[in-house]
């Protein structure tokens, strides 16, 4: 049940991102910041919860932005958003997870994720920004507002996360 309620947490953002993050952004920004809150849930799901449900999320809402958000070529968003939710779990599977390590994987998650679908679209020739202009005009100011968006809803998503799992220790004590 609660995989159900992230899912629609997730849907809710998705319809955020492209409804009312962009009447937020400030018109000379415009087209500069890419917003990814699922992306950054999808992080804190393979982190906290499970890198396998994270992978399947990242997949179905990296195919949701490739279909609506960007139409030029369906799979890049999806295969990125989903690989990465894998590593994030894969990787920083340790007991103690700090808000500083989870920040530093979003920064780091959010980095990759924009320089792959960088380097997806100039093999396509779908982007003819040299790294270094998209560095500075559109992979930091996303990673910022990521992080900024990570900071908010660290502490409501840690909490989620640890009365999943808290339910799920019950769940299993007492079969």
């Amino acid at each position: 049940m609660n995989r159900n309620w992230m899912i629609l947490f997730l849907l809710i953002l998705f319809f955020i991102e492209g409804s009312v993050v962009p009447h937020l952004i400030p018109d000379g920004w415009y087209g500069r910041i890419a917003v990814q809150f699922v992306f950054v849930v999808v992080l804190f799901h393979g982190v906290y919860a499970h890198r396998h449900t994270a992978l399947l999320m990242g997949l179905g809402f990296g195919l949701l932005h490739d279909i609506v958000y960007y139409g030029q070529i369906i799979g890049p968003h999806s295969f990125t958003m989903g690989f990465l939710g894998y590593l994030a779990g894969y990787v920083f599977n340790v007991r103690h997870k700090t808000m500083v390590m989870m920040l530093f994987v979003v920064l780091i998650g959010s980095f990759l994720y924009q320089t792959i679908i960088f380097g997806i679209y100039t093999l396509f020739s779908l982007s003819h920004f040299t790294y270094q202009q998209a560095l500075l005009d559109y992979i930091i100011p996303s990673m910022f507002v990521q992080l900024i968006f990570a900071l908010i809803v660290y502490v409501p998503l840690r909490k989620w996360f640890d009365m999943i799992q808290g339910n799920n220790k019950k769940d299993s004590e007492e079969a």
